[in-house]
């Protein structure tokens, strides 16, 4: 477990980064073992709390020490200035006390922006321009760990290393620093670790400008950059995805909890027959006739209670989705991820919308085909279709004649009828008839349709396929009395982030597991597909000529021959 050096902070703040770092990676242990699930003991709370505590400790003096660096810096700048004022007013006397000065002006400035990127303090003494060159060598090397034995500061090489670790003699203790970490006998101990000086990047523009920096072939001695024509450059790399539209015109039914495996309900008894001649009906005549024995003809029957034997039974389903991904993959591309799971819950939605759908066709029969010849154009075959099929429903189960018949149709279906209309011209339909309007006329004869976007679309020649040209020359149109179609959908489990140790194991985790329990059921009530013809041309009735014969003021008899005939309009 992670502790604070026992000799103190670092004075630097690359080495306050990689000890800021060492403690998230404690941090990120317990993290990990909390989000798997696992129940955090007082002593892992504690080692929270004191890893929090040690990273404010180290914030705060990464702030006092880039304060410190940035000051270093800045007295750097001031010195360079002054050397560069103090080269520009040498006499023409002293020309080659200026070309000395120069030289050692450039290479002061080359070492102090190697100063500036090591954080190491650097002075210039300065009569004759020369500079002091640290001692400590630049460039990859090695770095003893605080507390390590023999602990040197800067960069040493092997025979350092070499020395410290044979300092430590059989048994000893005293050189044990607070970072060992026990294992069974032994004790693991860090020594020193191989400096790089590479800046850590956060993001993908700051990524490409130290590779630039890097690689610049400027930089090499003499030049190595060789002009050519056209974009040289290759292309940026865009790592997030476009955004994920939410799930819209789903179907929604009303919803029921079902506690158990299922729920059944008994199948109604078909009264058909008993309603063909369960009533008695006499004359008075046949009331009083009697037979040879004097008993009464006109006996009353009566009809007996069918027994309801039969049970439908609606029984649940699963319907869920789980997704795995790669530890370092989620790492190293969260965009990916997260675009991933947006759309997988998108398709979820709508997947579940059309399985609903599906249920509820395939539960209402055979469909109910409008013949086209006996429909003109695509609105008032629209209309006039669906105020026949919901007249049926209203009538067979004896319903009244404004009772609701709800239904589902697919999205398109507006456009379809605004394209028909369109077609009319202004005076018939117009050219701005909105969803509304549509939706008006259909409420009139009291019919109101869910419009769904996962029903007839996508597939050839359907709307949605980016190859179809025309509308489709009908639609399938859902109807039932309100309340018939039920749902119930409830959740089984859900569980967010996980890591199993067998998938830790191999360097994977459970991002994401659902499964919802869910059934559509039917009772009490019937339910019809109608096939309604689309024919979109604006057309209407064919016109008929009329003759109208009016009367003579103050006679009963008509005179054609005093009055011309009046025309009507023809198509």
């Amino acid at each position: 477990m992670f502790s604070l050096p026992a000799d103190g902070l670092p004075a630097t703040s690359a080495e306050l980064d990689e000890l800021r770092a060492q403690a998230q990676k404690s941090i990120n242990v317990i993290q990990a073992r909390a989000e798997a699930g696992e129940e955090l003991s007082k002593d892992d709370v504690e080692s929270l709390r004191g890893l929090l505590d040690a990273v404010d400790q180290i914030n705060a003096a990464a702030a006092t020490a880039a304060a410190e660096e940035e000051a270093h810096r800045t007295d750097v700048a001031d010195l360079l200035t002054r050397a560069t004022a103090a080269a520009e007013t040498t006499g023409p006397d002293e020309d080659d006390d200026a070309e000395e000065i120069e030289d050692a002006e450039v290479e002061a400035k080359e070492l102090a922006t190697v100063a500036a990127s090591t954080a190491t303090p650097v002075t210039f003494a300065g009569a004759a321009g020369t500079v002091e060159v640290p001692a400590e060598p630049q460039g990859p090397g090695w770095e003893m760990t605080p507390g390590a034995p023999g602990y040197q500061e800067g960069r040493v090489g092997f025979r350092e290393l070499a020395l410290a670790i044979d300092s430590v003699g059989k048994g000893s203790r005293k050189a044990r620093s607070a970072d060992a970490v026990s294992k069974g006998a032994y004790f693991a101990q860090t020594f020193a670790k191989l400096r790089r000086d590479v800046p850590l990047i956060q993001e993908s523009h700051a990524l490409v400008a130290a590779i630039e920096a890097a690689t610049d072939e400027r930089k090499l001695p003499g030049g190595s950059l060789t002009a050519a024509g056209g974009w040289c450059a290759p292309s940026e790399t865009l790592y997030d995805f476009c955004d994920v539209p939410s799930a819209t015109d789903l179907v929604s039914l009303p919803e029921i909890t079902i506690n158990r495996g299922g729920v059944r309900w008994p199948v109604e008894p078909d009264l058909s027959q008993i309603f063909e001649n369960f009533q008695f009906f006499f004359s008075e005549t046949e009331l009083q006739a009697v037979d040879a024995n004097g008993n009464p003809t006109a006996v009353k029957q009566c009809v007996d209670i069918p027994c309801a034997e039969d049970f439908e039974e609606l029984r649940l389903n699963a319907v869920g989705y789980c997704v795995e991904a790669g530890i370092l993959q989620n790492q190293g591309w969260p965009e990916l991820t997260e675009w991933f799971m947006r759309s997988l819950a998108q398709e979820h939605l709508r997947a579940i919308s059309r399985r609903t759908i599906l249920d509820i066709v395939n539960g209402s029969g055979a469909p109910l085909v409008i013949d086209p010849n006996n429909q003109v154009g695509a609105t008032s075959s629209a209309l006039n279709s669906l105020a026949l099929a919901a007249t049926n429903l209203r009538l067979d189960k004896g319903l009244s004649r404004n009772a609701t018949i709800e239904g589902i149709a697919p999205s398109w279906l507006h456009e379809v009828l605004r394209a028909d209309l369109a077609m009319m011209g202004g005076g018939a339909g117009g050219w701005n008839v909105t969803d509304a309007e549509i939706n008006s006329w259909l409420s009139a004869r009291g019919i109101a349709l869910q419009f769904v976007g996962d029903w007839q679309t996508r597939g050839a020649g359907q709307p949605g396929n980016l190859a179809t040209a025309a509308w489709p020359g009908a639609v399938n149109v859902v109807l039932y009395p309100a309340g018939t179609w039920f749902r119930a959908m409830s959740a089984v489990i859900e569980l967010g982030v996980m890591y199993p140790k067998e998938q830790l194991q191999v360097n994977r985790y459970t991002r994401f597991f659902t499964e919802d329990a869910i059934a559509v059921g039917k009772r009490c009530n019937k339910s019809i597909v109608v096939t309604i013809p689309l024919c979109v041309s604006g057309g209407i009735g064919a016109r008929k000529e009329i003759t109208c014969q009016p009367a003579i003021v103050g006679s009963s008899t008509p005179a054609a021959a005093a009055a011309p005939k009046a025309p009507a309009p023809k198509a």
